[in-house]
């Protein structure tokens, strides 16, 4: 058998603490599964990761020789070939584990009527609407966007190896490949893909399903996946040009989404007129031309001082 080097032992490293993750996919595994059948030298430096791995705890105290000059990563023949390993080992494993843990996580907030443009390090896009607030942790083997309200339309950068993964309160996103838009609100949620596909996962288990382009599920207020839905993709990004399109939306929830764009607050003044509901598309910055349009609509009256919007039967 040849000797290994450093990119055989490095990847070999990688695979081993990747196949760790719970994120890591069948598709990931069926990789790893050809990388290694492609070279002996493949296999036997993957025995060498997972037999060091084991004995890291044992070792990690333990002086090495040579540690440095395998940290400058300037190995020579002469170089004692199992010092060497073990402090690639230490470097890389170390490195990895240490940057994924001490990763900063940036915090992102929007205000009422605020939209951001985000272009994360690893190259994804992502556009928050307003009133949302979210968390992003890069590392180098995982991608985590923890969305804890509002709305936001992702734009990945794909890297198989290190998953792009959108966490709500209930369900988790996996990217592949893809442009979806995801909303979280205390009245439920929805996940509409608009280019590629998904992975859905709830309570840590995976939904058995793929969520492609052209289709949307909405999300109850329980956290409950509800059916597949087709979804048209330019309704979807909508809001991402300053509209808003309601499909037979109860009033109550098309309030609670236009309080998100203005300082105001609406008001029912019967139960029932909440339940009412309304279709059409709406300029999202202009807000007297819709409430004289939703007069015209439904059976209702609108009144409006300061920022209070009273609605009551007509």
């Amino acid at each position: 058998m040849s000797e290994l080097n450093q990119q055989q032992l490095k990847t070999a490293i990688e695979w081993f603490i990747a196949l760790q993750s719970d994120q890591c996919t069948p598709k990931q595994r069926q990789q790893f599964q050809r990388w290694l059948s492609q070279d002996h030298n493949h296999q036997h430096a993957y025995q060498q990761a997972e037999k060091l791995w084991s004995q890291f705890d044992e070792i990690k105290t333990q002086p090495i020789n040579g540690l440095e000059a395998a940290r400058n990563a300037n190995y020579k023949p002469r170089l004692n070939r199992q010092n060497a390993i073990l402090a690639l080992m230490l470097s890389a494993g170390l490195t990895i584990f240490c940057q994924d843990y001490f990763a900063e996580t940036t915090h992102y907030i929007t205000g009422i009527g605020e939209q951001k443009r985000l272009t994360l390090e690893d190259g994804s896009q992502l556009t928050v609407n307003a009133a949302s607030r979210l968390s992003v942790h890069i590392a180098w083997f995982r991608r985590q966007i923890d969305l804890h309200e509002g709305e936001v339309l992702f734009e990945v950068s794909h890297q198989a190896l290190r998953p792009f993964t959108v966490a709500t309160r209930s369900v988790r996103i996996k990217d592949i490949g893809t442009v979806f838009n995801v909303r979280q609100r205390p009245e439920g949620g929805a996940i509409s893909v608009l280019e590629g596909e998904v992975e859905l996962i709830t309570n840590n288990n995976w939904a058995g399903e793929r969520l492609s382009a052209g289709f949307a599920r909405r999300i109850n207020k329980n956290g409950e996946l509800l059916a597949i839905e087709k979804s048209n993709p330019n309704s979807a990004s909508n809001w991402t040009r300053g509209r808003l399109m309601f499909d037979h939306t109860p009033l109550t929830e098309v309030a609670a989404e236009l309080e998100r764009y203005h300082p105001i607050h609406f008001v029912f003044t019967n139960p029932h007129l909440a339940k009412q509901t309304l279709s059409g598309n709406f300029d999202v910055s202009d807000l007297n031309p819709f409430l004289q349009a939703l007069e015209q609509i439904l059976p209702i009256k609108v009144s409006y001082r300061k920022q209070e919007i009273r609605i009551s039967s007509n």
